[in-house]
């Protein structure tokens, strides 16, 4: 059977904060990295600093730039650039578990007949001033989080700090993606990647950590972050499940990240900076 490449896309807007460490993990892995794109747009930090300097220490490491603002211009750069036949897409803040791409190379060889178009898995959020207990209670009671739950599982979106797609995928779902910058472009991917006939697959032991910044998001901020599910539903013609996520779902949501939120703020009493991340 023949070694599958994998390619590792990672959007960058102003991250010097994170890139950094997102880098030194990915390329402790090189056994089962075949490349790391990071798409620089825009940045007005020391991100492209940065990344050089991890890339003379790495010959994985190659830069694209990206003039259009967005992380779905950016997205789709890194894609169209990486050679891999398994190509990842993470965010610049992502930290992959040792073991990361091993899993996901050994799962998508283990598929010989195509089954599993994508693949994704969870994000746990670190560096939260209450540590794991989030964590802890979404693993015993979210499905999603439950440790013992099937190997992999269909889902119909993607999450975008998580997500693999064959080659063959992208090239198949690349004229369907939205370059709109008001809907999810996660939940887009994985809807588009139904749309043409293929299934997405969620690995329960597939887990990175994720920044917390979202979770610092004044509420009124989350709100019109939130609000893009629901119009992403609505763009694929999905009313009804649209209809339940403008009603229930992302009131729901909200109301729980505005009592996260004051937790955040009791915990490290001091101001909490406004979530950034690629516009």
């Amino acid at each position: 059977m023949s070694r599958l490449t994998l390619s590792v896309v990672i959007p960058a807007f102003d991250e010097e904060e994170s890139i950094g460490s997102c880098l030194d993990l990915l390329c402790a892995q090189a056994a089962d990295i075949d490349e790391i794109i990071v798409v620089d747009n825009n940045s007005r930090d020391r991100t492209a600093d940065i990344v050089a300097d991890r890339a003379a220490r790495s010959p994985l490491i190659r830069t694209v730039t990206e003039r259009r603002q967005g992380l779905v211009f950016a997205r789709n750069a890194g894609m169209d650039a990486a050679r891999g036949d398994l190509i990842a897409r993470i965010d610049a803040d992502t930290r992959v578990g040792p073991d990361w791409a091993r899993t996901v190379r050994d799962f998508v060889t283990r598929d010989t007949d195509g089954h599993w178009w994508a693949v994704c898995g969870r994000g746990e959020a670190y560096d939260l001033p209450y540590g794991t207990a989030a964590a802890q209670a979404k693993s015993r009671f979210s499905p999603f989080g439950r440790r013992r739950a099937p190997e992999v599982r269909d889902v119909p979106v993607l999450y975008g700090s998580n997500m693999i797609l064959r080659r063959a995928t992208w090239a198949a779902i690349r004229d369907r993606v939205s370059d709109r910058r008001d809907v999810f472009e996660d939940v887009d991917m994985g809807l588009c990647v139904r749309a043409a006939g293929g299934r997405n697959g969620f690995l329960a032991d597939l887990t990175v950590g994720v920044s917390p910044r979202r979770m610092h998001s004044p509420t009124g901020e989350f709100v019109r972050y939130m609000v893009c599910l629901p119009r992403t539903l609505m763009l694929h013609r999905r009313f009804g499940l649209a209809l339940a996520a403008a009603a229930l779902y992302v009131p729901g949501v909200v109301v729980l990240h505005a009592a996260r939120l004051i937790v955040i703020r009791a915990a490290t009493r001091a101001p909490i900076p406004a979530a950034r991340g690629m516009p």
